[in-house]
């Protein structure tokens, strides 16, 4: 365990991972869906996505290299994103993430979740039918607001009728 409280594990690989590296990686894809999800450009956000991946897999705990000043040792960060991890791990949230929840909630997030919704998809039933939740969306599959929903088969939609039903068990 590093003395400051994050904890290394071995995956199935035999690789060391740390906790925090997990917990950052998943804000940074949030960040990239709801920057996704609320308009901004697609080939810029994914940076945030690849990031994640790289985060999540390496060696050392970004933590204690945030810590250190040593953030831009990680590839793919530089200054600008060495900000946003650190935010991260200073506050639980971004500033990049609070000023885009202000247009888009954050409750978005709840569709990628689903089996069957990636973000676009998410992005759709955000813009188009102003579905913002599980709460929303389970409301629009009961009212059949999602017929004719060209990015959603029947078959995805009754899954995520089942889904959403175990939820809220």
């Amino acid at each position: 365990m590093d003395p400051k409280g994050d904890t290394s594990y071995t995956d199935a690989k035999g690789r060391t991972r740390w906790r925090r590296n997990d917990e950052i990686a998943k804000k940074l894809r949030q960040l990239h869906e709801i920057l996704v999800i609320g308009g901004y450009e697609e080939s810029h956000a994914t940076r945030y996505s690849r990031l994640a991946y790289t985060i999540s897999r390496h060696p050392e705990s970004i933590e204690e290299l945030h810590r250190k000043g040593r953030l831009a040792t990680v590839s793919g960060v530089g200054e600008t994103i060495a900000e946003i991890i650190g935010e991260f791990i200073e506050t639980g949230t971004c500033a990049k993430l609070e000023e885009f929840a202000e247009h888009t909630p954050k409750t978005v997030l709840e569709l990628t979740a689903l089996p069957g919704v990636g973000i676009k998809t998410a992005k759709a039933l955000y813009d188009e039918l102003g579905i913002d939740s599980l709460v929303s969306l389970g409301e629009a599959l009961n009212e059949d607001r999602l017929e004719g929903f060209k990015l959603m088969t029947k078959k995805t939609q009754e899954r995520i009728r089942q889904h959403i039903s175990e939820d809220f068990r």
